[in-house]
């Protein structure tokens, strides 16, 4: 619960509200619901699962120091559709300017 409250703010909630009304006037309910609030639902909990929640749950070894982050032991497509390359976690920690698509470049 911690991490959605640090993910999103109050003023991004409104700003999504005023932008689903106006859509919802423009393209009808059922549309804003399956083409903008679905996939930031979505979206979010895939941030927070794949990029958050399974690079940095316990148990934590030693090959996850200093950041206590690991990355996917999955292929490297894999790591691209689970949450663009955020799979590589610790690449992430080590060098947190480098772009998502420049991550695997630097797998420990």
């Amino acid at each position: 619960m911690t991490f959605l409250k640090r993910y999103i703010s109050l003023t991004q909630i409104l700003f999504m509200a005023i932008v689903f009304n106006l859509l919802k006037l423009i393209t009808g309910e059922i549309s804003v619901w399956i083409f903008f609030v679905l996939p930031v639902i979505l979206s979010t909990f895939q941030l927070f699962y794949f990029g958050t929640y399974l690079p940095h749950r316990t148990p934590h070894s030693h090959e996850m120091l200093p950041h206590n982050s690991r990355t996917q032991k999955k292929n490297h497509l894999l790591a691209m559709l689970s949450c663009y390359f955020f799979g590589y976690h610790y690449e992430h920690h080590e060098s947190p300017k480098t772009s998502w698509w420049r991550l695997y470049k630097n797998k420990v």
